[in-house]
């Protein structure tokens, strides 16, 4: 019993660590350009085509570790697939949601090319992390 005690509390801290990164990376997404809550230290400037593939370029990153931050947290006694398929489908929810609701703040805005990138990340890590589970 106490060793089943352990485990849950280990996999609600997992949930746990999920749900803090998606809120943060909604905070990142949502803040305001000019006054925003955590400060990035990025550079402001007008939007070029470079800065919006480097800011594209971390969108992917960041949806690809949101991905594979929510099948981490899944438990382990669900079948891969499945584990695999909501952990994808929580991350494209989000990226598509936090695009969509950029549309509402005052100084962003929705971009097609991040939206991509936000699809693109979460299926590039549900790809990696099932070619990894198919070779165990």
């Amino acid at each position: 019993m106490e060793l089943l005690a352990k485990v849950f509390r280990f996999a609600a801290l997992r949930l746990l660590a999920a749900i803090a990164w998606s809120l943060l990376l909604t905070v990142l997404l949502l803040q305001p350009e000019a006054d925003p809550i955590i400060e990035l230290g990025l550079p402001r400037g007008d939007n070029t085509l470079l800065r919006e593939l480097a800011f594209s370029t971390l969108h992917l990153l960041a949806f690809s570790g949101t991905c594979a931050c929510w099948h981490w947290a899944l438990p382990q006694q669900w079948r891969p697939r499945a584990a695999l398929f909501v952990a994808c489908a929580i991350t494209l929810v989000l990226g598509v949601a936090t695009e969509f609701m950029q549309t509402f703040t005052l100084d962003r805005h929705a971009s097609w090319l991040d939206l991509v990138a936000n699809i693109g990340g979460a299926l590039i890590a549900a790809r990696l992390i099932w070619t990894r589970h198919i070779w165990r």
